[in-house]
Formats: structure tokens, sequence, C-alpha cells
């Protein structure tokens, strides 16, 4: 899982205030693990969760890429085509007669 700094993270000495990791920064886990090396400390996915002012989570994204076969190019399937208008619904019925003639002779 990844998190994203909501604000800078930074560690309070005693003497001065230090920047660990700057507004922004992408922290990602290494075997359910957070390690911050400045800190020398291991934090968990909880820990993270337990302060929202701090640490934002990223959602997951999952990208499936594949070639499409120029053959399943020219398969026949079901599909469905949506189309947004801003009309009255006299011209929506004139546009649906339309749209379902002129459809029907590419089929």
């Amino acid at each position: 899982m990844k998190f994203r700094l909501i604000k800078d993270l930074v560690l309070n000495t005693g003497f001065e205030e230090e920047v660990i990791l700057n507004k922004g920064e992408v922290i990602e886990d290494t075997n359910g693990e957070y390690f911050f090396a400045k800190l020398n400390k291991v934090y968990t996915k909880e820990d993270l969760l337990s302060k929202p002012d701090i640490f934002e989570l990223l959602p997951e994204i999952k990208l499936e890429i594949k070639e499409v076969d120029q053959d399943d190019e020219d398969k026949i399937g079901n599909w469905r085509i949506q189309l947004d208008v801003k009309t009255s619904r006299r011209k929506l019925k004139e546009i649906e007669t339309f749209l379902r003639e002129t459809i029907s002779e590419m089929l």
C-alpha cells in the first residue's frame, strides 16, 4: 500500500525542527512495513492509518494492458452506446428514430 504525506513530517529534536519527509511525498511498504530511515523506526499500515491528518492512503490502481488482435476488431458482440444530449422529449424521440434507422442499415 502507498501513503502520501498531507503535510511535512517534522521531527522536533528539542533544539530544532527537522523535516523528515516533505508534503506530497509517497511512502511505499516493504513486506507490510514502512521504514523511516531518519527516525530509524518501522511502522505498520495501522500506524499510518491512525494519523489521517498526516498520511493519506492512496488507492491502488490495477492497470491491465493487452494488445488487441486485428481479428478481435471484427468480432461481433453486444455493445452499448450511450449519448448524452440536451433537448426536448419530442426531439429526443426524433433522434432515437433516426439512430435506429441508420444503425440498422449498418448492422
